[in-house]
């Protein structure tokens, strides 16, 4: 499992000796099972590129919470790949919603 913690992909220490597709935003592309293009590696959060056909209600953020809900279903598919099962892609990836409070972020007027 390869995963990080910034905003900007932070793909470069894992390029070396490995042949990762790369999205064009800089991240590790992924799949809808969070497979990378190298064997047995899977990617999560910030560091990845959602590669599969989105929702039309969903899109890629690269916030805390969408890395958090991405290393839970890269989990559940490892899981499911160990054991030889199949798992469907999560609820987390059918609709994303996030709050701003106008006030406390914004500069009004």
């Amino acid at each position: 499992m390869v995963g990080a913690t910034e905003v900007t992909p932070n793909i470069e220490p894992f390029l070396c000796g490995n042949n990762f597709d790369v999205g064009e935003d800089g991240g590790l592309k992924v799949d809808d099972h969070m497979h990378t293009s190298v064997s047995d590696i899977y990617a999560a959060g910030d560091i990845c590129t959602a590669s599969w056909q989105p929702s039309p209600v969903w899109q890629q953020m690269r916030l805390w919470t969408q890395a958090r809900q991405m290393g839970w279903y890269a989990a559940k598919c490892m899981a499911a790949a160990t054991l030889g099962q199949s798992t469907d892609m999560d609820f987390s990836f059918e609709l994303f919603a996030h709050v701003v409070l106008p006030g406390k972020y914004h500069t009004w007027g």
